[in-house]
């Protein structure tokens, strides 16, 4: 069975909103398109998560005002090529100024448009490019496919392909009637700096969701919470937290559906999740420089949050990491990370398989066959399952391997 099962069916755009990309001249590399709006055709509800890191990037700093102070969304303008962090009171005003002038060329309410930055650290976006990348997105935004394309590819940094998911499903009594589906359209863009740690109003990863629901802010908190639960918080490329992280959802109602019942709420919390999910293992899948997705299981644990400590932590090992690339089934250094997670577990009653071949039973070494192990592991998509036996509870945790390219490409980002 493929780990990722990807992707979740392509559909057009929920009704209502309009997307677009790019080229303003941000970024430096030539011809890349760094500069895209998402925006409904009339305010959304809006619920987001953001990094926990103390170090939060400017976007992130005024988003969380915004969303404070008003529920209801019409844009989101992100850019690439500068994360706009560590810039201070002038990195502020600046994001301030993207917002405003987004509201201004698409006469927006103001207060409704939430931005967002992705790139280099410590540098200051160039107002002037952001000002004319502005005014070119009022032809370059639409519903196509090319549409949908353009915008995710002007959120890219070192991502090596476009992440996008999407679900449809038919709520109320009567499933065949005009005006019951709901879409659901997500993006994300993240290679390196993978390590989101999201929490409510409270490389980078940058995902931006779109519905035609009809859902409530608090409503929508809630569900986005419990996604990106097992979704976005269960990712990871290298360990690290960026200053940037950002997960925005909108809402707009467009579907013509009324509320929905608690039936149709779970259906919708089930799509929702699939969309988080897909986008998550797709970040995993295109981790910078990575040759192989993996899915860590940690299963049988005495309580969920402990397996998740567990699977995080060999999750963003290095000496696991780097031992997947080169195909070795060194299942010491899974049993290693795992003592180190902070959780109390019996080594001793401990399992560990690498691609379905047992390598380690009761805590001690097996003699397995090295030739499977080292088949299963020259796989694109691996699966790592630890069997704790002290329970019935289980987590999963998605991540890549550590090849050269890594630190080929992280060892001069910014030139």
């Amino acid at each position: 069975m493929s780990v990722i099962n990807l992707p979740v069916k392509n559909i057009p755009l929920p009704n209502g909103f309009k997307v677009g990309g790019v080229r303003s001249g941000i970024h430096n590399k030539a011809g890349k398109k760094d500069l895209a709006l998402f925006i409904s055709q009339t305010p959304a509800d809006a619920a987001a998560m953001f990094t926990q890191s103390v170090t939060k990037a400017a976007p992130v700093i005024l988003d969380i005002e915004i969303l404070k102070k008003n529920k209801k969304i019409s844009a989101i303008i992100a850019n690439s090529g500068c994360a706009n962090a560590c810039t201070g009171k002038k990195g502020l005003a600046d994001a301030k100024e993207m917002c405003a002038l987004t509201e201004k060329a698409f006469n927006l309410e103001k207060g409704t448009a939430l931005c967002a930055s992705t790139g280099v650290i410590g540098q200051y976006i160039n107002m002037l490019k952001l000002k004319t990348g502005i005014e070119l997105l009022k032809n370059a935004v639409g519903t196509s496919s090319k549409n949908e394309q353009e915008a995710v590819a002007a959120i890219m940094t070192t991502d090596t392909f476009a992440k996008t998911a999407s679900a449809k499903i038919r709520v109320g009594a009567n499933s065949s009637a005009i005006g019951t589906e709901i879409k659901i359209w997500g993006c994300a863009k993240g290679a390196g700096m993978i390590h989101p740690d999201l929490r409510g109003l409270h490389a980078t990863m940058l995902s931006f969701i779109l519905t035609d629901a009809k859902i409530d802010s608090k409503s929508l908190q809630k569900l986005l919470e419990h996604a990106a639960e097992q979704s976005f918080n269960c990712v990871s490329v290298d360990g690290d937290t960026s200053t940037n992280d950002t997960l925005i959802i909108l809402a707009n109602g467009q579907s013509k559906t009324n509320r929905l019942s608690s039936a149709d709420m779970k259906k919708f919390a089930e799509a929702l999740n699939k969309v988080t999910l897909s986008l998550a293992k797709q970040m995993a899948k295109d981790g910078e420089g990575a040759t192989k997705l993996i899915e860590i299981e940690v299963k049988n644990a005495k309580n969920k949050e402990d397996a998740k400590k567990i699977a995080s932590t060999i999750a963003t090992s290095p000496l696991f990491k780097t031992a997947i690339f080169g195909a070795d089934a060194n299942w010491g250094r899974v049993i290693a990370a795992a003592g180190r997670a902070g959780v109390n577990f019996d080594p001793m009653k401990t399992d560990v398989y690498f691609g379905g071949v047992l390598t380690c039973q009761n805590g001690m070494a097996l003699n397995f066959s090295e030739s499977k192990a080292k088949k299963a592991l020259l796989k694109k998509e691996i699966k790592v399952i630890v069997d704790l036996k002290a329970g019935k509870a289980s987590s999963k945790y998605y991540t890549c391997d550590f090849s050269y390219d890594y630190v080929k490409i992280n060892g001069d980002y910014r030139s």
